[in-house]
């Protein structure tokens, strides 16, 4: 395509460029902000000095082009080629990238702030509002406090990720993995729940009254009396565990979840799978403990005075420092 003929369209509102081969064109200056470049073939090309901003340019190539002074500010340079291309005074600020992206070897990504979009990837407090993520894996990664305003995370999947805090206002979020991930006190105003999946996810103090939760899975998610749903959801229907004092969760499966300093006091855990589940500093006076399997699990400075550890599987459970005072002792070892 004529560069010429690609400034004229986009001057009119024409946006969708991908595809385009502009190898070795000069563009100098030119204003492409929010252009879809996908898999254009800009090799060689002169964008110094372009705005580039939130241009979507994964899979380009982009070897050998001139990319001084740029502003790619938000840019998504997933699967972009990007070997010797000279990027010297480049703004990359927000602008997000895979394990796919290719650098040159002397490039350092230390030095700018661009954002890894991969599994157990760093982006707390990152600004990602109106990015298109959607099928992306950001498992176990951490988000908290980022921005995912009106965020496409359709079928995204962000198992075991920490989103606390997290804003996700008018995110799209339908078919997305959720499981064991931490919403604790997210901002889900307006987000497209629709058949995700939240099973074992934690909405600790989570307003959920405005999202759109259509065939979504709750199974064993964790509640608080500070959690919100609305007034047609039926917790008790869809499975959430609620994790308050004296709380009936006899037989509940809480393996591997994370309740460091919860308040279940005098609550009924009979039988519960406690399987790594972390205890840390957790409030367990009075609780009924008998049968439940508490296999590696971490119990380090937890309040169990009273409990009733009666046929309690302890294999391999941290101890140190946990208040046993008054405790029923008559405990499986399985080891």
């Amino acid at each position: 395509m004529d560069v010429n003929k690609l400034l004229e369209q986009f001057a009119v509102g024409e946006n969708d460029f991908s595809g385009v081969v502009l190898s070795g064109a000069d563009l100098s200056r030119a204003n492409l902000q929010g252009v879809d470049l996908w898999e254009a073939d800009l090799s060689e090309a002169n964008l110094s000095e372009a705005d580039l901003r939130g241009v979507d340019l994964r899979w380009a190539n982009l070897e050998a082009a001139n990319l001084e002074n740029s502003d790619l500010r938000s840019a998504d340079l997933r699967g972009t080629n990007l070997t010797q291309a000279k990027l010297q005074g480049a703004i990359l600020e927000g602008a997000i990238y895979d394990e796919t992206t290719q650098f040159s070897t002397d490039f350092d990504l230390v030095a700018v702030r661009l954002y890894l979009i991969a599994p157990q990837t760093s982006l707390q407090d990152a600004n990602l509002s109106s990015v298109d993520l959607s099928g992306v894996d950001l498992s176990e990664a951490n988000l908290r406090g980022a921005n995912l305003t009106d965020a496409n995370l359709f079928g995204a999947d962000l198992g075991r990720s920490n989103l606390t805090e997290a804003i996700l206002s008018n995110a799209e979020l339908t078919n997305a993995n959720l499981a064991t991930a931490n919403l604790s006190k997210a901002d889900l105003r307006q987000a497209n729940l629709s058949s995700a999946n939240l099973q074992q996810s934690n909405l600790f103090g989570t307003d959920l009254r405005l999202i759109s939760y259509q065939n979504a899975n709750f199974q064993e998610a964790l509640c608080t009396d500070a959690t919100r749903f609305s007034e047609t959801f039926d917790w008790v229907e869809a499975g959430v565990y609620r994790i308050v004092p004296n709380a009936t969760l006899q037989g509940a499966n809480l393996r591997q979840v994370n309740l460091v300093g919860v308040n279940l006091q005098g609550a009924n855990l009979s039988g519960a799978n406690l399987t790594r589940a972390n205890l840390r500093g957790a409030n367990l006076s009075k609780a009924n403990l008998s049968n439940a399997d508490l296999t590696d699990a971490n119990l380090r400075s937890a309040n169990l005075a009273g409990a009733n550890l009666s046929e309690t599987i302890l294999t391999g459970a941290i101890l140190h420092d946990t208040d046993l005072t008054g405790t029923v002792l008559i405990a499986i070892d399985e080891g």
